[in-house]
Protein backbone atom coordinates (compact mmCIF):
# COMPACT_ATOMS: atom_id res chain seq x y z
CA UNK A 1 0.00 0.00 0.00
CA UNK A 2 1.30 3.44 -0.90
CA UNK A 3 2.69 5.33 2.07
CA UNK A 4 0.23 8.21 1.63
CA UNK A 5 -2.69 5.80 1.83
CA UNK A 6 -1.11 4.05 4.82
CA UNK A 7 -0.70 7.39 6.56
CA UNK A 8 -4.31 8.33 5.89
CA UNK A 9 -5.55 4.97 7.20
CA UNK A 10 -3.40 5.34 10.28
CA UNK A 11 -4.65 8.85 11.10
CA UNK A 12 -8.26 7.68 10.96
CA UNK A 13 -7.49 4.70 13.17
CA UNK A 14 -5.56 6.84 15.65
CA UNK A 15 -8.32 9.39 16.10
CA UNK A 16 -10.83 6.58 16.63
CA UNK A 17 -8.52 4.95 19.20
CA UNK A 18 -7.97 8.06 21.33
CA UNK A 19 -11.67 9.02 21.39
CA UNK A 20 -13.08 5.53 21.97
CA UNK A 21 -13.25 5.66 25.76
CA UNK A 22 -15.52 7.97 27.77
CA UNK A 23 -15.72 10.73 25.19
CA UNK A 24 -17.76 12.89 27.56
CA UNK A 25 -15.00 13.09 30.18
CA UNK A 26 -12.78 16.21 30.38
CA UNK A 27 -9.74 14.01 29.76
CA UNK A 28 -10.90 13.34 26.19
CA UNK A 29 -10.69 17.03 25.28
CA UNK A 30 -7.18 17.22 26.75
CA UNK A 31 -6.00 14.20 24.79
CA UNK A 32 -7.50 15.54 21.56
CA UNK A 33 -5.83 18.87 22.24
CA UNK A 34 -2.44 17.24 22.80
CA UNK A 35 -2.65 15.41 19.49
CA UNK A 36 -3.77 18.61 17.77
CA UNK A 37 -7.21 17.46 16.73
CA UNK A 38 -8.59 20.60 18.35
CA UNK A 39 -6.18 22.81 16.41
CA UNK A 40 -6.84 24.29 12.99
CA UNK A 41 -3.09 24.32 12.37
CA UNK A 42 -3.00 20.56 11.91
CA UNK A 43 0.42 20.48 13.56
CA UNK A 44 -0.46 17.17 15.18
CA UNK A 45 0.55 15.30 12.05
CA UNK A 46 4.34 15.29 12.24
CA UNK A 47 6.21 12.40 10.66
CA UNK A 48 4.70 9.66 12.84
CA UNK A 49 8.08 7.94 12.76
CA UNK A 50 7.32 5.07 15.11
CA UNK A 51 3.95 3.93 13.73
CA UNK A 52 5.13 4.31 10.13
CA UNK A 53 8.23 2.30 11.03
CA UNK A 54 6.01 -0.40 12.52
CA UNK A 55 3.89 -0.52 9.36
CA UNK A 56 7.02 -0.70 7.19
CA UNK A 57 8.23 -3.76 9.10
CA UNK A 58 4.80 -5.40 8.85
CA UNK A 59 4.76 -4.87 5.08
CA UNK A 60 8.34 -6.13 4.70
CA UNK A 61 7.30 -9.31 6.52
CA UNK A 62 4.35 -9.84 4.21
CA UNK A 63 1.61 -8.43 6.43
CA UNK A 64 -1.08 -5.96 5.44
CA UNK A 65 -1.43 -2.42 6.71
CA UNK A 66 -4.87 -3.28 8.08
CA UNK A 67 -3.48 -6.12 10.19
CA UNK A 68 -1.04 -3.76 11.95
CA UNK A 69 -3.00 -0.52 12.33
CA UNK A 70 -3.98 -1.33 15.92
CA UNK A 71 -0.32 -1.91 16.80
CA UNK A 72 0.72 1.31 15.04
CA UNK A 73 -1.85 3.21 17.11
CA UNK A 74 -0.60 1.56 20.29
CA UNK A 75 3.03 2.57 19.67
CA UNK A 76 2.12 6.18 18.80
CA UNK A 77 -0.19 6.59 21.80
CA UNK A 78 2.48 5.21 24.14
CA UNK A 79 5.00 7.63 22.66
CA UNK A 80 2.65 10.54 23.28
CA UNK A 81 1.98 9.46 26.85
CA UNK A 82 5.72 9.80 27.42
CA UNK A 83 5.73 13.27 25.83
CA UNK A 84 2.93 14.52 28.10
CA UNK A 85 4.85 13.32 31.16
CA UNK A 86 8.21 14.55 29.83
CA UNK A 87 6.76 18.05 29.48
CA UNK A 88 5.83 17.99 33.16
CA UNK A 89 9.15 16.56 34.31
CA UNK A 90 11.17 19.00 32.20
CA UNK A 91 8.96 21.99 32.97
CA UNK A 92 8.30 22.60 29.27
CA UNK A 93 5.28 24.84 28.76
CA UNK A 94 5.27 24.83 24.95
CA UNK A 95 5.33 21.99 22.40
CA UNK A 96 5.08 22.65 18.65
CA UNK A 97 4.12 26.26 19.28
CA UNK A 98 1.19 25.52 21.62
CA UNK A 99 0.78 25.24 25.37
CA UNK A 100 1.50 21.77 26.71
CA UNK A 101 -1.33 19.93 28.46
CA UNK A 102 -0.04 20.61 31.96
CA UNK A 103 0.62 24.28 31.15
CA UNK A 104 -2.95 24.71 29.90
CA UNK A 105 -4.82 22.65 32.51
CA UNK A 106 -2.39 22.20 35.40
CA UNK A 107 0.04 19.49 36.54
CA UNK A 108 -2.61 17.17 37.99
CA UNK A 109 -4.55 17.07 34.72
CA UNK A 110 -1.29 16.61 32.81
CA UNK A 111 -0.37 13.54 34.87
CA UNK A 112 -3.85 12.14 34.46
CA UNK A 113 -3.84 12.73 30.70
CA UNK A 114 -0.52 10.93 30.35
CA UNK A 115 -1.71 8.02 32.48
CA UNK A 116 -4.86 7.77 30.37
CA UNK A 117 -2.86 7.62 27.16
CA UNK A 118 -0.73 4.85 28.64
CA UNK A 119 -3.86 2.80 29.36
CA UNK A 120 -5.34 3.50 25.92
CA UNK A 121 -2.15 2.32 24.22
CA UNK A 122 -2.53 -1.17 25.70
CA UNK A 123 -6.27 -1.25 25.06
CA UNK A 124 -5.57 -0.51 21.39
CA UNK A 125 -4.03 -3.98 21.22
CA UNK A 126 -6.09 -5.88 23.78
CA UNK A 127 -9.49 -4.74 22.47
CA UNK A 128 -8.54 -4.75 18.79
CA UNK A 129 -10.87 -6.03 16.08
CA UNK A 130 -7.89 -7.53 14.21
CA UNK A 131 -8.16 -11.34 14.30
CA UNK A 132 -4.94 -12.90 15.59
CA UNK A 133 -3.97 -15.72 17.98
CA UNK A 134 -4.17 -14.78 21.65
CA UNK A 135 -0.53 -15.70 22.22
CA UNK A 136 0.51 -13.23 19.53
CA UNK A 137 -1.48 -10.44 21.17
CA UNK A 138 0.23 -11.31 24.46
CA UNK A 139 3.67 -11.16 22.80
CA UNK A 140 2.91 -7.77 21.24
CA UNK A 141 1.56 -6.39 24.51
CA UNK A 142 4.58 -7.70 26.39
CA UNK A 143 6.93 -5.93 23.94
CA UNK A 144 5.00 -2.71 24.50
CA UNK A 145 5.25 -3.06 28.29
CA UNK A 146 8.98 -3.80 28.09
CA UNK A 147 9.50 -0.66 26.00
CA UNK A 148 7.50 1.39 28.49
CA UNK A 149 9.63 0.16 31.38
CA UNK A 150 12.83 0.83 29.43
CA UNK A 151 11.63 4.35 28.60
CA UNK A 152 10.95 5.05 32.28
CA UNK A 153 14.40 3.74 33.22
CA UNK A 154 16.03 5.92 30.57
CA UNK A 155 14.08 8.97 31.70
CA UNK A 156 15.09 8.22 35.29
CA UNK A 157 18.74 8.22 34.26
CA UNK A 158 18.28 11.49 32.38
CA UNK A 159 16.71 13.16 35.42
CA UNK A 160 19.46 11.82 37.69
CA UNK A 161 22.10 13.22 35.33
CA UNK A 162 20.89 16.76 36.09
CA UNK A 163 22.82 16.78 39.38
CA UNK A 164 25.83 14.72 38.24
CA UNK A 165 29.23 16.34 37.82
CA UNK A 166 30.30 13.71 35.29
CA UNK A 167 28.47 11.34 32.95
CA UNK A 168 30.40 8.67 31.05
CA UNK A 169 29.70 7.58 27.49
CA UNK A 170 28.48 4.23 28.80
CA UNK A 171 26.05 6.06 31.09
CA UNK A 172 24.83 8.18 28.20
CA UNK A 173 24.29 5.23 25.85
CA UNK A 174 22.38 3.35 28.56
CA UNK A 175 20.16 6.39 29.01
CA UNK A 176 19.30 6.90 25.33
CA UNK A 177 18.87 3.15 24.81
CA UNK A 178 15.93 3.35 27.19
CA UNK A 179 14.58 6.84 26.73
CA UNK A 180 14.63 6.87 22.92
CA UNK A 181 15.80 3.69 21.24
CA UNK A 182 13.59 1.24 23.16
CA UNK A 183 10.45 2.48 21.39
CA UNK A 184 12.13 2.20 17.98
CA UNK A 185 13.00 -1.38 18.89
CA UNK A 186 9.44 -2.10 20.02
CA UNK A 187 7.98 -0.64 16.83
CA UNK A 188 10.10 -3.02 14.76
CA UNK A 189 9.48 -6.07 16.94
CA UNK A 190 5.73 -5.50 17.18
CA UNK A 191 5.45 -4.78 13.47
CA UNK A 192 7.05 -8.13 12.71
CA UNK A 193 4.79 -9.90 15.20
CA UNK A 194 1.73 -8.26 13.66
CA UNK A 195 2.74 -9.74 10.32
CA UNK A 196 3.02 -13.22 11.85
CA UNK A 197 6.81 -13.46 12.23
CA UNK A 198 8.25 -15.90 14.75
CA UNK A 199 9.38 -14.42 18.07
CA UNK A 200 13.12 -14.81 17.34
CA UNK A 201 12.75 -13.10 13.98
CA UNK A 202 10.70 -10.30 15.54
CA UNK A 203 13.39 -9.77 18.19
CA UNK A 204 15.99 -9.45 15.44
CA UNK A 205 13.95 -6.61 13.97
CA UNK A 206 13.92 -5.12 17.45
CA UNK A 207 17.71 -5.18 17.52
CA UNK A 208 17.79 -3.38 14.17
CA UNK A 209 15.38 -0.74 15.47
CA UNK A 210 17.39 -0.26 18.65
CA UNK A 211 20.54 0.46 16.63
CA UNK A 212 18.76 3.07 14.53
CA UNK A 213 17.20 4.60 17.63
CA UNK A 214 20.64 5.13 19.16
CA UNK A 215 21.88 6.85 16.02
CA UNK A 216 18.70 8.92 15.87
CA UNK A 217 19.22 10.28 19.39
CA UNK A 218 22.83 11.22 18.72
CA UNK A 219 21.70 13.21 15.67
CA UNK A 220 18.89 14.71 17.73
CA UNK A 221 21.46 15.87 20.28
CA UNK A 222 23.34 17.63 17.48
CA UNK A 223 20.16 19.40 16.44
CA UNK A 224 19.53 20.36 20.06
CA UNK A 225 22.87 22.17 20.07
CA UNK A 226 23.28 23.50 16.53
CA UNK A 227 19.92 22.93 14.84
CA UNK A 228 17.60 25.54 13.39
CA UNK A 229 15.12 26.56 16.09
CA UNK A 230 12.32 26.64 13.52
CA UNK A 231 12.93 22.98 12.69
CA UNK A 232 13.54 21.73 16.23
CA UNK A 233 10.84 23.80 17.92
CA UNK A 234 13.22 25.02 20.63
CA UNK A 235 15.92 27.71 20.88
CA UNK A 236 19.43 26.91 19.66
CA UNK A 237 21.53 25.70 22.57
CA UNK A 238 18.52 25.06 24.82
CA UNK A 239 19.91 21.67 25.91
CA UNK A 240 23.14 23.35 26.97
CA UNK A 241 21.28 26.10 28.79
CA UNK A 242 19.61 23.41 30.91
CA UNK A 243 22.93 21.63 31.46
CA UNK A 244 21.62 18.45 29.85
CA UNK A 245 24.11 15.65 29.31
CA UNK A 246 23.88 15.19 25.55
CA UNK A 247 26.31 13.44 23.20
CA UNK A 248 28.33 16.59 22.38
CA UNK A 249 29.07 17.30 26.04
CA UNK A 250 29.67 13.69 27.09
CA UNK A 251 32.02 13.07 24.16
CA UNK A 252 33.89 16.34 24.76
CA UNK A 253 34.50 15.59 28.43
CA UNK A 254 35.60 12.02 27.63
CA UNK A 255 38.48 13.41 25.58
CA UNK A 256 42.03 14.44 26.52
CA UNK A 257 42.69 17.70 28.39
CA UNK A 258 42.62 20.86 26.29
CA UNK A 259 41.62 24.52 26.71
CA UNK A 260 38.37 23.92 24.82
CA UNK A 261 37.54 20.88 26.94
CA UNK A 262 38.17 22.93 30.08
CA UNK A 263 35.62 25.52 28.92
CA UNK A 264 32.96 22.80 28.71
CA UNK A 265 34.01 21.15 31.98
CA UNK A 266 33.95 24.43 33.92
CA UNK A 267 30.43 25.31 32.73
CA UNK A 268 29.05 21.85 33.46
CA UNK A 269 30.60 21.85 36.94
CA UNK A 270 28.23 24.67 37.91
CA UNK A 271 24.82 24.27 39.48
CA UNK A 272 21.72 25.47 37.69
CA UNK A 273 21.11 26.62 34.11
CA UNK A 274 23.76 28.29 31.96
CA UNK A 275 23.46 31.90 30.92
CA UNK A 276 23.45 32.89 27.20
CA UNK A 277 27.13 33.91 27.25
CA UNK A 278 28.08 30.57 28.78
CA UNK A 279 26.01 28.70 26.19
CA UNK A 280 27.77 30.58 23.39
CA UNK A 281 31.20 29.85 24.91
CA UNK A 282 30.32 26.16 25.29
CA UNK A 283 29.15 25.88 21.68
CA UNK A 284 32.36 27.52 20.48
CA UNK A 285 34.41 25.07 22.54
CA UNK A 286 32.46 22.09 21.18
CA UNK A 287 33.08 23.37 17.65
CA UNK A 288 36.81 23.63 18.38
CA UNK A 289 36.83 20.03 19.62
CA UNK A 290 35.22 18.73 16.40
CA UNK A 291 32.15 17.34 18.14
CA UNK A 292 29.88 17.46 15.10
CA UNK A 293 32.09 15.15 13.06
CA UNK A 294 32.56 12.84 16.05
CA UNK A 295 28.80 12.60 16.57
CA UNK A 296 28.16 11.71 12.94
CA UNK A 297 30.85 9.01 13.10
CA UNK A 298 29.23 7.49 16.17
CA UNK A 299 25.75 7.65 14.65
CA UNK A 300 27.04 5.98 11.49
CA UNK A 301 28.43 3.11 13.55
CA UNK A 302 24.92 2.37 14.80
CA UNK A 303 23.51 2.54 11.28
CA UNK A 304 26.25 0.16 10.14
CA UNK A 305 25.33 -2.13 13.02
CA UNK A 306 21.74 -2.17 11.77
CA UNK A 307 22.96 -3.24 8.32
CA UNK A 308 25.03 -5.99 9.90
CA UNK A 309 22.06 -7.23 11.93
CA UNK A 310 19.89 -7.36 8.81
CA UNK A 311 22.52 -9.41 7.00
CA UNK A 312 23.38 -11.75 9.88
CA UNK A 313 19.76 -12.40 10.89
CA UNK A 314 18.42 -12.50 7.31
CA UNK A 315 15.77 -9.84 7.90
CA UNK A 316 14.66 -6.82 5.88
CA UNK A 317 15.76 -8.60 2.73
CA UNK A 318 13.96 -6.07 0.53
CA UNK A 319 15.54 -3.15 2.40
CA UNK A 320 12.15 -1.50 2.95
CA UNK A 321 12.70 -0.90 6.66
CA UNK A 322 16.20 0.53 6.39
CA UNK A 323 15.15 2.69 3.44
CA UNK A 324 12.35 4.16 5.56
CA UNK A 325 14.74 4.75 8.46
CA UNK A 326 17.38 6.34 6.24
CA UNK A 327 14.81 8.72 4.75
CA UNK A 328 13.09 9.67 7.99
CA UNK A 329 15.44 9.11 10.93
CA UNK A 330 18.75 10.39 9.61
CA UNK A 331 18.17 14.14 9.76
CA UNK A 332 21.65 15.68 9.91
CA UNK A 333 23.51 16.04 6.63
Amino acid sequence: MHSVVARSSFERALEAAITRYDSSAPITAMIRYHFGYASEAGDHLGKRLRPMLLLSVAEEEGGSIESALDAACAIEILHNYSLVHDDIEDGDRVRHGRDTVWAKWGTAHGINAGDSLCAISYLALLESDVPRPAERTVAMTRALHEANLAMCAGQGRDIAFEVEVRVTMDDYVAMIAGKTAALFAAACEIGALAAGAASARARAYGELGLAYGLGFQIEDDLLGTWGDGVMTGKPVGSDLARRKWTFPVVWALDGPPSPAREVVAERYARNGPLQPDDVAATIAALDALGVRDAAMRHAQRYYDRADAIALERAIDAGGRVRAFLAANVRRVV
